[in-house]
């Protein structure tokens, strides 16, 4: 039942970011770079930060949005927020 949860973080991260950066989910993994891999620099990132604030309802702080290098890092952090009691296994490694 944990994985459901995560998918579910990751398939509204992945809605942000094809709304950000027009890219299909079929292209976006866990351990796609969001700087190398969707060419999101500082206004992208910043486009991306509203999109997540409006799919999850919540103000994304700053320091947070500089420390996202891969979409897994936007996934723990969001799921670390929604799911604080349930515990899950990196999805860059299943990767």
């Amino acid at each position: 039942m944990q994985p459901a949860f995560r998918n579910s973080v990751f398939d509204k991260v992945v809605l942000a970011i094809e709304q950000t950066t027009f890219i299909e989910a079929p292209g976006i993994w866990p351990s796609t770079r969001l700087a190398d891999d969707l060419a999101l620099g500082g206004f992208g990132r910043l486009k991306l930060a509203i999109y997540l604030e409006e799919v999850f309802g919540v103000e994304l702080p700053d320091e947070a949005l500089e420390r996202f290098i891969v979409v897994a890092d936007i996934v723990d952090y969001f799921s670390s927020r929604y799911f604080r009691d349930v515990e899950f296994p990196v999805l860059a490694e299943a990767a």
